[in-house]
C-alpha cells in the first residue's frame, strides 16, 4: 500500500541512514523530488511488503516447515498489513502534526490520495480482470461470467469490494486492504477535528475505544446468532472494516505527532531497552490464546499496532540498530516501489504455485521453494508497473513545477578541458 507523504526529515535521521544517491534512484526511475522522505520509513514499508509476499507464497503453496521460527514468520505475514496501517497514519498525518491541523483541507487531501493511488491501482485492476475472464483458467484463476465480471469490476473500481463476501478476495486478494485504506482516509477529517477540539491523546484513546467497542458488539452479534459465526462475513469482512482496524492507523498518527514535536527522541531512548523484547512480544501476541476471544474485536490487531508503533518509534529515533537496518539502501529503494509490489504480487504468486502443483506435481515445500525462486521475476513485474505508472504519481504537480523551475534557473556547467586538449 502507498503511504507516502512529504515528511520533514530531521538531521539525526538523515545522518543515521542517508538517502540513496540521486543517480542511483534515477536509474530506477525514482524522481529526485521523491527524496523528501524518511529512509527508515521506506525500509519498514519494504519489510511489510516482503512479509505479505512471503505469507502468500506460504498460503498458496500450502507448505509446512518443521523449523518453528520460519513457519511463524511465514504464517504471520498477513500482519504486514498492520505495519502498513501504522505507517499510513504516520505519513498522512505528519504534514499536519505539531499544531498545523489548520492546513488540512478534506477535498485537497482526498484529491491527493486519488492522484497518488488510483492510476497504478486501475492499471493493475484492468490487467487482473482480464486474467479472470476465463482465458487463463490454466493458471488457476477462477474465471468470471459476464454479470459477475461486471459486478467485480464495479465493486473494485469504487473500492467497495471490501463490503461484500463475494468480492472481498475475488480479483486480487491483496486489494482488500486498499478498500480499508480508503475508509481510513475518509475518517481523517474526523481525526483532525478531534485533535483540534480535544487534543491528540483523547482522540487516539477514543479511536481505540471505538475499535474495542466495535469488536465487542460484533462478538455479541455472533454469539447470539444474529451473524453466522465461522463464515467469511464474521471472520473476514466485518473485522476488517474501518472500526475493526482504526486503532492501528491512530497509533501512526500519534507517532507523527511525537516525531514532529521532538518528543520521540526521549521515547526512543527509553524504547532502546524494548528492542530485545519486540520479537518475543510479537510471538506472544500471535500465539496467546487469551486474545482469541477478542480477535474479532481487533484485540490482536490493537496489540500488533502497539508493537509496530514501538518499531516505528525506534526507527524514527535513529540512534539504534533497528533504525540502521531499516535504512539499508536496498530496503529503502524497494520501499519506494512497495505499492506496486503489493498490487501485483498476489495473482503472480497464486499462478506460479498453481502451475507448480498442477503441471510439475511439486510437493508443498518444493512448490514454495520454486515460487520463492521466482521472487526476482515478481520484483521485475512490480518495477514495470512502478516505472510506467506509479513513479509519475510520487510527486505533486506543484513539486514538479518547482523542480522544473530550479533546473531552468540553474547556471550552465562549464566544460572542463581534458589534459592535452586545446581550448579556444
Amino acid at each position: 500500500m502507498a503511504v507516502t507523504a512529504e515528511i520533514p526529515v530531521e538531521k539525526s535521521q538523515t545522518e543515521a541512514a542517508p538517502r540513496p544517491r540521486a543517480s542511483r534512484l534515477a536509474r530506477l526511475g525514482i524522481p529526485a523530488t521523491a527524496g523528501n522522505r524518511l529512509p527508515g520509513v521506506d525500509g519498514l514499508r519494504a519489510v511489510a511488503a516482503l512479509w505479505v509476499v512471503l505469507f502468500h507464497m506460504d498460503a498458496f503453496s500450502h507448505a509446512r516447515f518443521h523449523l518453528l521460527p520460519l513457519q511463524m514468520l511465514l504464517r504471520t505475514g498477513s500482519t504486514g498489513v498492520s505495519l502498513f496501517l501504522v505507517l499510513s497514519g504516520f505519513c498522512l498525518y505528519i504534514p499536519f502534526a505539531g499544531g498545523r491541523t489548520d492546513r488540512f483541507r478534506t477535498r485537497d487531501f482526498l484529491l491527493r490520495r486519488c492522484r497518488r493511488l488510483m492510476p497504478a491501482y486501475y492499471v493493475s485492476l484492468a490487467i487482473f480482470l482480464v486474467l479472470n475472464i476465463g482465458l487463463f483458467a490454466w493458471l488457476g484463476f477462477p474465471g468470471f461470467s459476464g454479470p459477475n465480471l461486471l459486478l467485480q469490476a464495479l465493486a473494485h473500481a469504487t473500492l467497495t469490494h471490501t463490503l461484500f463476501t463475494n468480492t472481498f478476495y475475488a480479483v486480487n486478494g491483496a486489494y482488500w486492504s486498499l478498500g480499508l485504506e480508503w475508509q481510513l482516509y475518509l475518517s481523517m477529517p474526523f481525526i483532525i477535528w478531534g485533535i483540534r477540539r480535544f487534543g491528540l491523546t483523547r482522540t487516539v484513546a477514543t479511536v481505540v475505544c471505538c475499535n474495542i467497542l466495535y469488536g465487542l458488539v460484533l462478538g455479541l452479534l455472533i454469539r447470539h446468532n444474529v451473524i453466522a459465526g465461522g463464515g467469511p462475513l464474521a471472520n473476514v469482512v466485518l473485522p476488517n472494516e474501518l472500526f475493526g482496524r482504526w486503532a492501528e492507523f491512530a497509533f501512526g498518527v500519534a507517532a507523527a505527532e511525537l516525531y514532529v514535536t521532538g518528543r520521540l527522541n526521549d521515547l526512543g531512548r527509553r524504547l532502546k531497552w524494548v528492542i530485545p523484547c519486540l520479537i518475543p512480544a510479537f510471538v506472544a501476541v500471535s500465539v496467546w490464546s487469551g486474545l482469541h476471544g477478542l480477535v474479532i474485536g481487533a484485540g490482536r490487531h490493537i496489540m500488533y499496532g502497539l508493537v509496530f508503533f514501538c518499531l516505528l518509534s525506534l526507527v524514527l529515533a535513529s540512534n539504534n540498530i533497528v533504525s540502521r537496518l531499516a535504512g539499508w539502501t536496498p530496503l529503502v529503494v524497494l520501499g519506494t516501489m512497495s505499492y506496486s509490489l503489493y498490487l501485483v504480487h498476489q495473482p503472480i504468486v497464486q499462478g506460479l504455485a498453481y502451475v507448480g502443483h498442477t503441471y510439475f506435481h511439486l510437493g508443498d515445500q518444493a512448490d514454495f521453494i520454486a515460487v520463492f525462486a521466482c521472487l526476482p521475476f515478481i520484483l521485475m513485474c512490480a518495477w514495470v508497473l512502478f516505472y510506467t505508472v506509479e513513479r509519475h504519481t510520487l510527486t505533486s504537480k506543484k513539486a514538479k513545477r518547482v523542480e522544473a523551475t530550479a533546473e531552468r534557473a540553474a547556471p550552465l556547467e562549464t566544460a572542463v578541458p581534458q589534459p592535452g586538449t586545446a581550448t579556444s
